[in-house]
Formats: structure tokens, sequence, C-alpha cells
């Protein structure tokens, strides 16, 4: 179930700031014309009209110029700024780069404090072999709305008459009705740039708005298909996945759409044996059936938005916008925020580490929380191979793994986060059951239940790349457990085995706090590895990683005792040590 959030009525309000910087553009050109007779027509193009139009703020400006090249006028603004007082700006020229689709040349500089793409309005001829332009000429506005990819993003906004122009004039109309429609015919869009496809699903994702039939017609079309497999970089289709995941909303209907529309394993291609990665000699297991991905994307985005902070959420509403809202999830937003069976469902460690322990110190990260959402958001996608390995270069990795590394072309850190996140499932699912069914009654309990909580925490925590968001892998293995909840979820219906569920989890998170373990991974050996060889007189080997082990369990389960009683220890239990 869904409801409609588009507004009424469709018009662009200007902020004071981008009301100060139509007004010296507009003199700019004003001023060029007094000097040399020429007329130049300004015009802002792309994402920011559409995004405008919908009540959201944008601060990518691309100024098309119909009769000049960007840097160019972008002299003649220095100038213009110049003579009414203000400093010159440095103007940065971008040179062509068709490989990152900047197929021609764009001159950046900052006006009244916001960044300003210049760019000439341009018509584009593509050839069969490539989805890089062939010719490149400088265009009519019409013709540079058509050589656009959708008509809702190929909507201009006329600098000097503060109107929206609709060329296509289909635009504003697909806006209010939410509909992703290619301005030319579908499939020869798709063909002359098949990224295009991603594009589309990631719009109509992130709008929650429909792809025409048409164009999903072009779309199951097997040359297109093809065409994204050979004609588009494994790069680029990975940049299209990041803002798929970090647009911050539709990202499991993305999962869906690339699974009704035949793309899912075109994105997430799985190991091949000597194919794309080279070296690879053995792939095991079965794709298993891509719906766990949706439901369980579907089922964290739900979690993630629980605890989601005021700021967090503003600035979430400022950078999203959903045609559609889906009740299913508002319901159980409006059962689980502020409610006790939630209050510790946090992605990343929200307390501070205790004075009394020491700590590793390591770098802060700018923002944990979005690059632990982020990672949990691409292992539900990843979801449906996780009983899928490969071998390459004589070494074991899980298909996850593979298709980040050599299918998407990904980041190490986001390789390295998913990984863990995705081998920590099982044991966290049976530390979780340990501790709910079995809880601790008496001191031994509390001492043996912390030392287990904590050995899976560090497991986790303890690879760098986690470190506080060791909750991540929580979250993810909740959700793999209410994957058979699904259907009930999707009304909005939180039924009790499903609370069951979420308690149990939730009572983890907040049994790790109270017990102020939460920090742990972080935690220092009170004995090292080297005073522990001297202290038994044995060699440094791989038999000592054990032994520190041992070390930590018994510092888990007296986290307030010293140094010297950790020695003592020790050496009155050499049969540990063996």
């Amino acid at each position: 179930m869904s409801v409609s959030n588009i507004p009424r009525t469709l018009e662009i309000r200007l902020t004071e700031q981008e009301t100060k910087i139509c007004e010296v553009l507009d003199a700019v050109s004003k001023r060029y014309e007094e000097k040399e007779g020429k007329k130049v027509q300004l015009r802002i193009a792309g994402g920011w009209v559409r995004d405008k139009l919908l009540g959201l703020t944008c601060h990518d400006l691309d100024i098309g110029i119909d009769a000049m090249m960007g840097y160019d006028f972008a002299l003649l603004v220095n100038d213009y700024m110049e003579s009414i007082g203000h400093e010159k700006r440095s103007i940065a020229k971008i040179a062509t780069n068709p490989e990152k689709s900047k197929h021609l040349e764009t001159a950046t500089m900052v006006v009244l404090g916001m960044p300003l793409d210049f760019v000439n309005l341009r018509s584009e001829i593509y050839d069969d072999a490539s989805r890089i332009p062939s010719e490149i000429t400088f265009g009519t506005p019409s013709e540079d709305a058509y050589r656009r990819d959708f008509t809702i993003n190929a909507l201009l906004y006329n600098i000097h008459t503060r109107t929206v122009e609709d060329f296509t004039e289909r635009g504003l109309d697909d806006l209010k009705l939410g509909l992703v429609r290619t301005p030319l015919e579908p499939f020869e869009t798709f063909c002359q740039d098949p990224l295009r496809v991603m594009r589309c699903i990631r719009f109509a994702a992130r709008f929650n708005f429909k792809i025409v039939d048409e164009a999903k017609t072009a779309i199951l079309d097997p040359r297109i298909k093809q065409a994204l497999k050979t004609k588009i970089s494994k790069e680029r289709i990975g940049a299209e996945l990041d803002k798929m995941i970090d647009d911050g909303a539709g990202r499991s209907t993305a999962i869906q759409l690339l699974h009704d529309l035949s793309l899912y394993d075109v994105v997430f291609a799985p190991p091949e044996v000597d194919g794309t990665a080279k070296g690879t000699t053995v792939v095991q297991g079965d794709a298993k059936d891509v719906e766990d991905a949706f439901k369980l994307v579907w089922i964290m985005e739900w979690l993630l938005k629980i605890n989601l902070s005021t700021v967090e959420n503003a600035d979430l509403e400022g950078r999203i916008f959903q045609a559609e809202v889906d009740l299913g999830q508002e319901s159980l937003l409006s059962q689980t925020r502020g409610s006790p069976l939630t209050t510790h469902l946090y992605p990343v460690v929200t307390s501070t580490p205790s004075p009394h322990v020491a700590q590793i110190i390591s770098k802060e990260e700018p923002f944990p929380e979005k690059l632990g959402t982020r990672n949990l958001i691409l292992s539900g996608m990843l979801y449906p191979y996780r009983d899928m390995t490969a071998v390459v270069n004589k070494k074991n990795m899980s298909a996850g793994s593979w298709i980040l590394r050599y299918g998407l072309k990904g980041k190490n850190l986001d390789i390295d986060i998913v990984t863990k996140l995705m081998e920590s499932i099982e044991p966290v699912q049976r530390v979780v059951r340990a501790v709910t069914q079995n809880p601790a009654t008496d001191e031994e309990g509390v001492q043996r239940e912390r030392a287990e909580m904590g050995s899976v925490i560090r497991d986790i925590g303890f690879v760098q790349v986690i470190g506080k968001k060791w909750p991540c892998a929580f979250l993810l293995a909740l959700g793999v457990d209410l994957i058979p909840r699904f259907d009930t979820l999707r009304t909005g219906v939180l039924d009790e085995e499903t609370k069951a569920m979420v308690a149990a989890y939730n009572g983890f998170l907040s049994k790790a706090t109270a017990y102020q373990i939460d920090h742990c991974f972080a935690w220092k050996y009170l004995v090292d590895g080297k005073e522990l060889t001297k202290m038994l007189n044995i060699k440094p080997g791989p038999k000592v990683t054990d032994y520190l082990r041992v070390v930590m369990n018994w510092q888990l389960r007296h986290p307030q005792l010293s140094k010297e009683e950790c020695q003592a220890w020790i050496m009155n239990h050499p049969d540990l040590f063996v």
C-alpha cells in the first residue's frame, strides 16, 4: 500500500541565494549583448529543475549556454563580479572525459557562495559501437532536451524569463504522474547509452516513480542487456549502484526492478571460472532466490529508520523524494519508534568507552553511521549469493566478495566490511539465541555470558574497518531472521513472534551496553603477546594468537581486575596455555 506524495502544484521557488545568482547571470548576459551586439541565452538544466519542482533542495546548478563555451562565459561572470566589488574567483576547466559521461568541456566556479557548472547546450550523434557520441555540436534548447535521458531530466529553467521550459512537452506531465520516460524512442535511447538503463532504475527507485511500459519493453530486449554487459565498464555500473545505495530511498525498489527487468545477474554477475577474474579456478554453490535480496533490503530500510535522529531525518528528507509513501513501513515505524523494543537498534555504538579499560585508539571516522548503513544495504543486495564461493589464486572467497572486487570493482573498504558482515550472520544468530534462551542467573553465569558476548563483538569489531560499526552485523542478522515474516511485515503488522525476535536482538545490544563491553573490540590486552611468551617461556608463533584469546576471555569475565591479577591468573593456570 502507498499514498501519493507529489506536490499538487509544480512550481519553482528560488531561495534568496538562487535569486541573486540568477540576477547576476542575467546581468552578465545583458552586459555582453550591449558590448558585442550578440545575445546569450542562459538556462538551468538537469536535476536542479526536477528537484526544485518537487520541493526538494538542490545545490547542483548546471548553467546551459546556447552560443558560447562554458569557460568563455565563466570569464565574463568573473569580470562582472569584479566590476561590482567582488574578488575574482578561480575557474576550473574540466576537460572532456567521455568514459565518465563528460562529453563536453565544462567550467566550474563559485558564484555568491554556490558552485556553478557552465556548459553549452548540445546535440549528440551516436554510432552503434559505443555509448560515447561520435559527434557533438552546439544545439538548440530543444535539441539539448531531446538528447537527455528522461523527460523529467529534460526540463529547463530560463534564467531571463524565470519560467520552466518543457521542450519535450511531456516532462511536466510525467513529473506530475510520477513516470520515467525517455524523450526519444526508448530502444534507441538505451542502445545509444546502455548506462541509461541503470539511471532509469535509479530514478524510478529514488522517487518511487513508474517506468513506462515501452521503456520496460526496451530494457527487457536481450540486445539491451547484452549492450549493458559489453559497452559499459564495471566501474560505471558500480558507480550507478553506489548512487542507488547513497540516494537514501527506494533501495529495495531498485533491487525489485533489477529482478523484474532481468538485470540482477548483470549488475551482480556471479563468479565464473576463468572469466572476469583471472585465476578463478573453482566456483561452488548456487545463488538463491533474488526475492530474498528485496525482502532483506526492505526490512533493513525499516530497521535503519527506527532510531534515525531528528537532524539525520531532516537531512534525509532534503535529499530524497518518494512519489508514494510505503504505508507498510510507515505503520511499522509508528509502532517501533520510541518503543522499548527498539531502544538499542543503532548501526553504530553510541556510548563512550569506559575510562577504566585501556583502549586501542583508532582514527575517528567522520561518518561511521553512513558507511555502516551503506554496507548493510550492500550486504542485503548480495544476500542471494550467501552459499556461493569461489577459489581465486588458491584462496577461498565468498561470492559476494568476488562480485564486489572483480564484478563491480568496488572499494577495498566496502569489500572488507561486507565480507565480515556476511560471514558473521550465523555466529550472531547463535549468540543472540543463547543469551535470550539461557540468560545468566548468577555471578558465574554473568561472567560466562559477558565473555561469550564480548568474543563475538570482538571478532566483528576487531576488523579495523568495522570497529564501532559492529552493531551492523546484529541488524543484518535480525533482518535475515525476519525474512520469513516479510509478508506480514509488508502489511504493517507487527505480530508477537516478530516482536520477540526484535526484542531478542535489542536485548543483546542493551545488555552489551550494561556490561560495558560495547567497546571491547578496542580493548588492549592486559598482557600482550611479547609479555605472554616470556611468562610462559615459549617461542613466538601462531599459538600465541590462541593464547591471547584465552587472556581476553579472562578480561571479559573480569573487566574490573588489574594487569597484575591477570598475570597471576596466567601463572596459576598453565594448563590453559598448552
